[in-house]
């Protein structure tokens, strides 16, 4: 008798575990791929920092041009994958800026396109930003 009724509240246990993990499951499955994601972006705007660096260094020498710059910056996003960028130096024409004068580069990247699940996140920003300013070397 005492193993029947052991037996049957074993029984609904194993039934309400069931339905817990059903309820939870994709909670921590959503926490999970968001988590992936948001790890991704974070990646990504610290490789896009990392290289506005290298190419600032670049555009501040004197002999600094604005194909080199673009190259370095390339190159350093193509580590992670990254094809798609928009480059942009203040003042566009490196050849030009006095010694002294500031330098600008800025790189940006939308989300969608480096995203592992494009279109599952709905992010306010629709593309990750870095920028560094250097002076110009005489």
């Amino acid at each position: 008798m005492k193993k029947a009724i052991y037996q049957r509240v074993l029984t609904a246990r194993r039934g309400s575990s069931a339905v817990e993990f059903a309820v939870i499951a994709p909670v921590m499955i959503l926490f999970t791929f968001g988590l992936i994601e948001i790890s991704r972006l974070m990646l990504v705007k610290q490789t896009i920092t990392h290289a506005t660096r290298e190419g600032a260094r670049v555009a501040v020498r004197p002999m600094g041009s604005l194909g080199e710059v673009t190259q370095i910056i390339q190159d350093e996003l193509l580590v992670q994958g990254i094809e798609e960028s928009v480059i942009v130096t203040d003042p566009t024409n490196l050849e030009s800026a006095e010694p002294g004068s500031e330098v600008t580069v800025r790189v940006s990247v939308g989300i969608n396109s480096i995203s592992w699940l494009p279109g599952y996140f709905s992010f306010a920003p629709s593309e990750i930003v870095a920028e560094t300013c250097m002076r110009r070397e005489h």
